[in-house]
């Protein structure tokens, strides 16, 4: 099994590791290896109390939720605008 895991330096000698999507397994250790191997550890503990299915959802209406607003912007005289707007908007990308 395969788990995204998100690993940070926490400071001087401090890394924390945490599965995606499930902080509350987040371990803190002195190096990132050290981390891995914990949270590996915990990542085991907690698949083998738990069980992973497949949630089947029954839909209460026919046809497709999403495109029940699709086609809204037909008749905004502005759309056009917009689109063109979006069109000609230069991408920024932040780097710390």
């Amino acid at each position: 099994m395969q788990v995204p895991v998100i690993i940070q330096p926490r400071g001087q000698n401090l890394y924390s590791a945490e599965p995606l999507g499930k902080s509350e397994l987040r371990v803190e250790a002195e190096s990132e290896a050290e981390a891995l191997r914990m949270l590996t550890r915990s990542l085991r503990k907690w698949l083998a109390s738990a069980k992973l299915i497949q949630l089947d959802i029954p839909m209460e209406s026919e046809g497709n939720p999403w495109l029940e607003t699709s086609g809204r912007s037909a008749d905004d005289p502005d759309f056009q605008d917009y689109v063109a707007e979006i069109e000609g908007a230069q991408l920024v990308i932040y780097a710390e």
